[in-house]
């Protein structure tokens, strides 16, 4: 009894402490792809688009940790990518029309 007990106040403990996501899938979306771009200007060093990138999510998200955890998580996983996979920087000039098209996903899922 003591056993189940113990192990049932584990559960509520660990299912208290997980985030409780209420974006949208669309949403989360919307921000793993601004992250993905954040990861690949950091490798090829855009540091004015790393700065829009972030400038857009401040003026548009909801302060929410989920949220900027997502963004942060698809950011490091699109550098580690992009540096295992020996990826070749995208052009200015295609990095942001990726950029203008994941902004307006952003604007349209965060009005």
């Amino acid at each position: 009894m003591r056993k189940s007990l113990s192990a049932l106040t584990l559960m509520f403990t660990l299912l208290g402490s997980s985030p409780v996501i209420s974006a949208t899938p669309t949403e989360l979306e919307s921000i793993a792809e601004m992250g993905r771009l954040n990861g690949v200007a950091l490798q090829c060093r855009y540091v004015e688009k790393m700065q829009k990138i972030k400038m857009v999510l401040v003026l548009h998200l909801p302060k929410q940790r989920e949220l900027g955890d997502r963004f942060e998580r698809s950011t490091n996983e699109s550098f580690m990518e992009f540096m295992t996979s020996d990826s070749s920087c995208p052009s200015l000039e295609m990095f942001e029309q990726q950029l203008e098209a994941a902004i307006g996903n952003i604007e349209k899922a965060f009005p």
